[in-house]
């Protein structure tokens, strides 16, 4: 009986990356939820190209997208059945994305074969993340939304991490992040500031900075 999101009126350019931040509580991952149809309760219109996500089926947007979540859920089963999700993959893309989501150390010392336990007890909370963020990429969906994915991370391995998608070309990327380290924001095309559920500021790191304006103010308390 709340509302959540307010007068947002937005357009995501393809292939481009955002950014989208703002104190916890502020409506960002309501908006991921909605951009990937987890939510249909709302007035307004979210498309696709000219298609209403209404008219979208489950498997079209599946198709679609690739959603990284906070919490991840894990199988009782190897560490690259779980990346895989049971498909054959060629070991050379198998091996890239390994790099490009951290897990690389991991298997070293444990191996692919190494059992996750039951909803991943056998992990940490940063090497489960990092199994969800091998997925999305070797799913390679035209659209990547990330919700705070690398948030059990340390500081080094979550910029490398952010850094490698934002270097996937036709792809585009929506990020929810509240790591504001400014070498990483200044990666993406856009920054999208959300406050009390409306998109108060968008730019990119130099003009939001310039403007002296909310973000500025997040920023310089970060």
């Amino acid at each position: 009986e709340k509302t959540i999101l307010n007068e947002i009126n937005y357009e995501f350019d393809a292939d481009k990356s955002y950014a989208i931040v703002g104190t916890s509580g502020s409506g960002k991952t309501t908006l991921l939820n909605l951009l990937i149809g987890r939510n249909n309760n709302f007035d307004g219109t979210i498309k696709y190209d000219e298609y209403d996500i209404k008219d979208l089926s489950i498997d079209s947007l599946f198709e679609l997208t690739s959603y990284i979540e906070q919490n991840v859920f894990v199988f009782d089963d190897s560490i690259v059945n779980n990346i895989t999700m049971y498909s054959e993959v060629d070991d050379d893309i198998l091996n890239d994305v390994v790099i490009k989501s951290g897990l690389e150390k991991l298997i070293k010392e444990k191996g692919k074969d190494y059992i996750c336990g039951e909803n991943g007890c056998n992990l940490s909370g940063g090497e489960k993340q990092r199994i969800a963020i091998a997925r999305a990429l070797l799913k390679k969906s035209r659209i990547l939304l990330i919700d705070e994915a690398t948030s059990s991370l340390d500081n080094e391995t979550s910029t490398n991490i952010i850094n490698n998608v934002l270097n996937l070309e036709s792809t585009t990327k929506i990020v929810i992040t509240h790591k504001l380290e400014e070498t990483t924001l200044k990666r993406f095309d856009e920054i999208i500031v959300l406050k009390n559920g409306t998109i108060v500021e968008h730019g990119n790191f130099e003009t939001l900075i310039d403007k002296k304006g909310y973000f500025n103010s997040l920023f310089n308390l970060s």
